[in-house]
């Protein structure tokens, strides 16, 4: 039954409505001078468990396709790449440099949000001009669009789900490939 359900979902390039809500935990972070901000404050998304079953089979079959627009120097979010690779890749530069009489000079980005502000269309167009399949490039779509989220804090919560426009969710097992094929154009 279960394979059914996701063969459905991929086939129909659909995921249903009720997959995409998501309740969320606001946790306070430990050690915080201030509370009265949202900073100091954890969203924790909790995403229903056959939506991210079917969101990994999807990842397992969109993978194939980074050759086509991931470079072989990202190492964010990717199976058999680690952050040891980097700090090698990095060593050895360095290392190359200074034999060479150069010096080396480095430029780390950390895009503060980046889940949050990716664009729907984009990710689609940068999906299709990186030769996904159609129907991959219109499940993605369906993922993203109609998503809810809910938010609790213990026994405060919102009365009902609120719309999300833009962004993919946190905690989701296709985001952080996502977030890898939007970004790959940089």
């Amino acid at each position: 039954m279960l394979t059914n359900m996701m063969d459905w979902s991929l086939g129909s390039h659909t995921l249903l409505a009720i997959l995409k809500q998501v309740l969320t935990m606001v946790i306070p972070k430990p050690g915080k001078p201030d509370y009265s901000v949202p900073k100091p404050y954890r969203m924790i998304s909790l995403l229903p468990t056959l939506s991210k079953t079917i969101e990994h089979v999807a990842l397992a079959r969109m993978t194939v396709f980074t050759s086509n627009c991931l470079s072989p120097l990202q190492f964010a979010c990717r199976k058999g790449y680690s952050a040891l690779d980097t700090v090698h890749i990095i060593l050895a530069k360095v290392y190359e440099a200074s034999n060479d009489k150069l010096y080396s000079s480095a430029l780390f980005l950390d895009v503060q949000g980046a889940f949050d502000k990716v664009l729907h269309q984009r990710l689609a167009e940068t999906m299709t001009n990186n030769n996904f399949p159609p129907y991959l490039v219109d499940w993605v779509q369906s993922c993203l669009l109609d998503r809810s989220v809910r938010i609790t804090e213990g026994a405060a919560s919102e009365p009902s789900f609120t719309p999300i426009q833009v962004g993919i969710p946190q905690g989701s097992p296709l985001s952080p490939f996502l977030f890898n094929v939007y970004s790959s154009p940089l």
